[in-house]
């Protein structure tokens, strides 16, 4: 079977919620500990305005400084964009894939990127035709795709956008469980609907871990196919724009549940522990590293 392909986002969606703000000197150390691990791909930052997330203030500075980076070779890198300036820094910042992302509810599309779903999904085409004119990849996210414990998300509008994004060329169409309220019968009725649509070498899931069913939802995505997750060392994360959100799903856990099934591919865990370990040292507190593994402490 073919191994999970696992995108590390530590390094950008583990830390825009942290109080602690990294330095750049510190934020390099953790990719290059978080590219030994040999994941799929890495999420270096954001290009949003500073006063929104203060924590990824100096994209365009950590850029710079890994740009000559030994080890980023081979291995894509990727940073996240609400809208066209962002873009252009993007550009600007020799990375090699985009994530963007829509909300599949209008609250939370206006507390996210301050636009309502219509227009968000108006700018992110946009955000896809330039990309695909300049050979860069998309990764697309629905957020809020399984709803919020105060509001539901119709599994009609996620694959409403599913249908919208693969016909912008999204590259991969990513089901993001934001605030972490996802079933694992809610996650195979939503991934099959939506494999009807995309195959699945071109969806994956984002699922963050609230209600600790992260692992359990990837799995049922990964029984249905799927090969895309995302995950984030230490289980690091939350999202500014949805209070209450805990952390993703721990790239330990994750790799844990792979190992045992003969899906791990190359990726290296001890390298890993190390860039979790790390990582609570820097933000001073104790991280997950997973579920045969004791925490990382800081």
């Amino acid at each position: 079977m073919q191994p999970l392909l696992i995108h590390e986002v530590a390094a950008r969606d583990g830390l825009q919620n942290e109080r602690a703000v990294l330095t750049v000197a510190q934020k390099a150390e953790l990719l290059g500990l978080l590219a030994a691990a040999r994941p799929a791909s890495l999420e270096v930052t954001s290009f949003v305005r500073a006063d929104a997330v203060p924590q990824l203030a100096d994209a365009d500075e950590l850029c710079a400084a890994i740009r000559a980076a030994p080890w980023r070779r081979g291995l894509p890198l990727v940073g996240l964009v609400m809208n066209p300036k962002g873009y252009e820094r993007f550009r600007g910042a020799g990375l090699d894939a985009l994530t963007a992302v829509v909300g599949a509810n209008e609250a939370f599309s206006r507390a996210n990127s301050g636009m309502d779903v219509a227009r968000a999904v108006a700018i992110n085409r946009e955000l896809c035709a330039a990309a695909r004119a300049d050979g860069v990849p998309v990764r697309m996210y629905l957020s809020m795709a399984f709803g919020s414990p105060r509001e539901e998300t119709p599994a009609a509008a996620v694959l409403g956008l599913v249908e919208t994004f693969a016909a912008a060329g999204a590259d991969l169409v990513l089901l993001a469980d934001t605030v972490g309220v996802g079933r694992p019968e809610q996650t195979r009725a939503l991934v099959a609907a939506a494999l009807k649509i995309l195959p699945a070498e071109r969806l994956g899931l984002h699922m963050h871990d609230t209600y600790g069913r992260a692992l359990e939802n990837c799995a049922a995505g990964a029984e249905l196919g799927l090969r895309h997750f995302d995950a984030s060392a230490g289980g690091t994360g939350g999202c500014p724009f949805a209070p209450g959100a805990a952390g993703n799903l721990a790239t330990g856990a994750l790799l844990a549940w792979a190992q045992e099934r003969g899906l791990a591919g190359a990726m290296d865990a001890a390298a890993l522990d190390r860039a979790a370990q790390y990582l609570a040292g820097a933000l001073g507190r104790p991280l997950a590293l997973g579920p045969a593994r004791t925490a990382a402490k800081s």
